[in-house]
């Protein structure tokens, strides 16, 4: 009896010690009425919101309805200082769909696009683009290689890009730009390109388009000394820049006005071996033996006959005539098959070739024109039937100068086109 005593003593408090706290307060639920009113605010506050949104909203549209004189001379401010990036971004939407077009058009679109992506601030994209144009060769309807349009537009958009309050000092200001872009882009030449192109055009600006005998004996040293520091930029960056075509043709340029003393063929051969048939580098060298450089319509000659040697693996006799179209471009216009050497036997070889490889509209108009400059009528006769006339009017007046000069040359073969 004792020891079940003990054991009871020992074992209540075990079972009275939740009874000796107080009862833990449950958590009831709020009345119904608080509850509603709660969510009665929250819809009073949204639809306060809500008011004043389409308050807001009223106003703007008010205002854009009737704006004040301020408001609509802001408005017109905003819209041209923005129209240049507008422009821009519709070139370079305009620029992708025509890489397949014509001859002209993709030229246009190329230079549009290399314009477009300076403008926009794109520069990363212009770099991989002309990579791109680079790396595969890749050539315009008419054999033209596309990295040279592309280039172009970049150079022109980057030399229109000076702010208006850095005109004064515009060349510091683009070779500033230029450096910085070189660093961005270690691995490019585009930007290192540009910066020799900037410090090209800087030297010319110097020497002016005077003729030698009235240009100003003060003006020499600086232009000489301006191409030399081109010259030693290019061959510092040589590592990098000469991974494009255009290395060989700016250098040849900047040659081409230098006391240096330097190789304008040794370039060519260098050129050749890393970039074969890219014609702007044979029409540098053709530009150096103009006349008014010292040369002769001799030496273009036979530098012609050369240059077709020189690419006849890739390019066939092409050559030839690549470089007496483009002599009929500049200084012999009019007057190419009477003022230089030109051979229009070989000229005709070269536009075969051309045609054979390259089958293009722009390429069979010329031809056709040439023939008509030579009087050569029967190859006149079956280039003809091949022209498509009315499908484009601007190729007509940019292949023909003129629809009255096509019409001419139509009847001089007996074969008048409407």
């Amino acid at each position: 009896m004792l020891v079940a005593s003990l054991m009871l003593s020992c074992a209540l408090p075990l079972r009275a010690g939740p009874a000796d706290s107080p009862p833990a307060a449950s958590a009831s639920p709020p009345p119904a009425t608080t509850r509603e009113a709660a969510v009665a605010a929250a819809i009073a506050e949204r639809q306060a919101l809500n008011e004043a949104r389409i308050r807001q909203l009223r106003q703007q549209v008010e205002q854009r309805a009737n704006p004040t004189l301020e408001q609509r001379q802001q408005q017109l401010a905003e819209y041209q200082r923005t129209a240049p990036e507008r422009e821009a971004r519709k070139r370079l939407l305009d620029a992708q769909p025509k890489l397949d077009g014509t001859e002209l058009e993709v030229r246009e679109a190329l230079f549009a696009q290399g314009r477009a992506l300076i403008q926009l601030q794109r520069k990363p994209e212009a770099v991989a683009a002309y990579r791109d144009y680079v790396a595969q060769r890749r050539r315009t309807p008419s054999g033209l290689w596309m990295s040279e349009s592309f280039y172009l537009g970049v150079e022109s958009a980057l030399i229109e890009s000076v702010p208006e309050q850095e005109r004064a000092r515009r060349w510091d200001w683009l070779e500033e730009q230029t450096l910085r872009w070189a660093r961005e882009a270690p691995d490019s030449p585009l930007p290192r390109l540009m910066h020799g192109e900037i410090l090209l055009d800087r030297a010319w600006e110097i020497r002016g388009s005077r003729y030698v005998a009235k240009t100003p004996p003060r003006v020499w040293k600086p232009f000489y000394a301006a191409l030399d520091r081109t010259l030693k930029y290019l061959d510092d960056e040589r590592a990098v820049a000469s991974g494009a075509p255009e290395y060989y043709r700016l250098t040849l340029n900047t040659l081409r006005g230098s006391q240096s003393g330097g190789s304008p063929l040794e370039v060519l051969d260098q050129g050749e071996r890393a970039f074969p048939g890219y014609y702007p580098m044979y029409f540098e060298i053709y530009t150096t033996l103009l006349p008014k450089w010292s040369g002769s319509v001799a030496q273009i000659e036979a530098f012609a006959a050369d240059a077709v040697r020189r690419t006849r693996a890739s390019e066939g006799e092409s050559m030839y005539a690549r470089i007496y179209w483009f002599a009929a471009q500049g200084a012999y216009s009019k007057t190419l098959f009477w003022r230089t050497h030109a051979s229009w036997e070989r000229m005709r070889q070269g536009f075969e070739d051309i045609v054979q490889r390259y089958p293009d509209q722009w390429n069979l108009h010329n031809y056709a024109r040439f023939a008509c400059d030579a009087q050569d009528r029967d190859t006149l006769a079956t280039l003809l039937p091949r022209l498509k006339v009315q499908a484009n009017m601007t190729l007509l007046e940019s292949a023909w100068g003129s629809r009255k000069r096509f019409e001419e040359c139509s009847q001089m073969a007996g074969s008048l086109r409407s």
